[in-house]
């Protein structure tokens, strides 16, 4: 595999969920009315280039490249912050959104595992001494990663109701109590939690003016990899946009966190452009890919271990079981002397899954291929685009054997073997995030497998599957896997109980895979 392009120094080490979705209207007119003026198409001088030691001649006043430059000119030029130097590691430890900071929220009044120990129980208080400005913000991965693990909407707050920014977004919250316990939740009911970057205020008008730019929502809107800031500014920024290798720059709109294209640069948009329209079809299937992982989190479809089981032993023997009872007819199975249901209580299938099975069945589930609901006029697993099975793979369930298959079949996988000094151990933390930027060169869609030495003093593989990377760094920060559950998790929520654990592999789907 080609070596991924170092991203520029400032970022190595030095987000509601994003939807994935074709160019949106009002980007495409802009682009469409950019390449129509006489301006954007006039021929290049038939004249020689001017020597290098001469400036270039200025763009065109009425040009993009032209409004580029002057921003540029009058702009405050982006210069890396503590956060910005921690970023990739802060993203892999905490979970939360990527946002960029045009400034960074001002210290609260205390440290935050200081606060913690102190004032819980104490709401606002709380609020005080550990929220920056309303974020739950950290310049440092172990500040951000005790915040995002400790706190709670409940600890910070006992109003009625709350709200909560996450990206562009504001959400309104209710507070629920049930037996004692409080919880804040959405419109729909679902549990709200906060998370790293987010905002939180008791009065939506507290949120009028946020610190933060939502990178991530426009780069899903677009259809672009990379989205990097070159000045720090508002209500218009310049930046570097990129997908599918291609380049260009861009001078950015902004209203609130919401990021807008004004205008691309047109010696370098038309390619940029093309590139966005060859790569939309893996975004919206890696969409469709996030939207299978995604119910198989609400269904709370569960790990493929008998309870009671402490070891790694029997893991992976309950799923033939299911099956076999699923396809008789019946509504429960015996395993192990346990007894387990075929269906959850809302008649959705029920099957236990281990990690490589839960990507697996992910990518098969996301073309349709599933069990039917019970009530359903047959039991059996609807067809859908995608079979791995029928494409050859026998065991859905070996780290090694999925890796074993995908090598033979590069048509529909192509595998990188991480070796000697590739395998970083998650432990050497720094040294870690920086392989996976370099090395690792990961993309959404991607199954990753680590391995290593756990805590029993046996060597375990596990499979995670990768679902969104930062606009600004490239860093995978987005991680599903099925450990006890189907979860989205950080590094460090995967690996941090086995830090001797490194990268081994990683399968990239093809186009046959995720498209076709």
């Amino acid at each position: 595999m080609r070596r991924a392009e170092r991203p520029r120094p400032g970022w190595v080490l030095e987000r509601r969920h994003a939807t994935l979705a074709p160019l949106s209207r009002w980007s495409a007119l802009a682009w469409s009315l950019c390449f129509s003026l006489p301006a954007c198409a006039r021929e290049a001088p038939r004249e020689r280039a001017p020597a290098v030691t001469e400036a270039p001649p200025p763009a065109p006043p009425d040009t993009c490249a032209a409004r580029i430059a002057a921003a540029r000119a009058a702009r405050p030029p982006w210069v890396d912050s503590a956060f910005d130097l921690a970023r990739a590691e802060i993203l892999g430890r905490a979970r939360g959104e990527p946002a960029v900071f045009v400034r960074e929220p001002a210290a609260a009044t205390g440290r935050p595992a200081d606060a913690l120990r102190r004032l819980r129980g104490r709401p606002r208080e709380l609020r005080a001494a550990s929220l920056r400005e309303g974020y739950l913000f950290a310049e440092t991965p172990g500040d951000a990663r005790l915040l995002t693990t400790e706190l709670t909407l409940p600890m910070l707050f006992d109003e009625q109701v709350v709200f909560l920014q996450r990206g562009a977004t504001v959400h309104e919250l209710s507070r629920q109590v049930t037996r004692g316990v409080a919880r804040y939740v959405h419109a729909d009911g679902q549990t709200a939690e906060v998370r790293f970057a987010d905002r939180v205020a008791v009065d939506r008008a507290e949120l009028a003016a946020p610190l933060h730019l939502d990178l991530a929502a426009l780069a899903a809107a677009e259809g672009l990899d990379r989205v990097r800031p070159l000045t720090r500014s508002r209500p218009d920024l310049v930046a570097e946009l990129e997908a599918g290798g291609e380049r260009a720059m861009a001078l950015l709109s902004t209203d609130g966190a919401a990021v807008a294209v004004v205008c691309v640069d047109e010696a370098t948009g038309p390619r940029l452009r093309a590139a966005q329209q060859a790569t939309q079809g893996r975004r919206l299937a890696v969409a469709k890919l996030t939207g299978a992982v995604e119910r198989a989190i609400r269904e709370e479809l569960p790990f493929d271990r008998p309870l009671g089981e402490k070891t790694a032993e029997k893991d992976g023997q309950r799923r033939p079981l299911w099956d076999a009872a699923y396809l008789r007819g019946a509504d429960s199975f015996v395993a192990e002397g346990g007894v387990y249901p075929v269906f959850d209580s809302r008649g959705a299938p029920h099957p236990p899954e281990v990690c490589m099975e839960f990507i697996v069945d992910s990518f098969e589930r996301a073309t349709g291929t599933w069990y039917r609901s019970r009530g359903d006029t047959a039991r059996e697993r609807a067809p859908g685009a995608l079979d791995l099975g029928a494409l050859g793979l026998k065991n859905r369930r070996g780290v090694l054997a999925f890796e074993a298959w995908a090598s033979a079949a590069p048509e529909l996988f192509e595998v990188r073997r991480f070796t000697g000094d590739e395998r970083v151990p998650f432990g050497r933390y720094a040294e870690f995030v920086r392989g996976v930027l370099e090395v690792g060169a990961l993309a959404p869609g991607d199954v990753v497998a680590i391995h290593g030495r756990k805590r029993d003093g046996l060597i375990h593989q596990h499979g995670i599957l990768v679902l969104r990377v930062d606009p600004v760094t490239g860093f995978p920060f987005d991680l599903a896997d099925q450990m006890k559950r189907a979860r989205r998790r950080t590094w460090d929520g995967i690996m941090a109980e086995a830090p001797l654990r490194s990268l081994l592999y990683r399968a990239r789907p093809t186009d046959r895979v995720l498209i076709e």
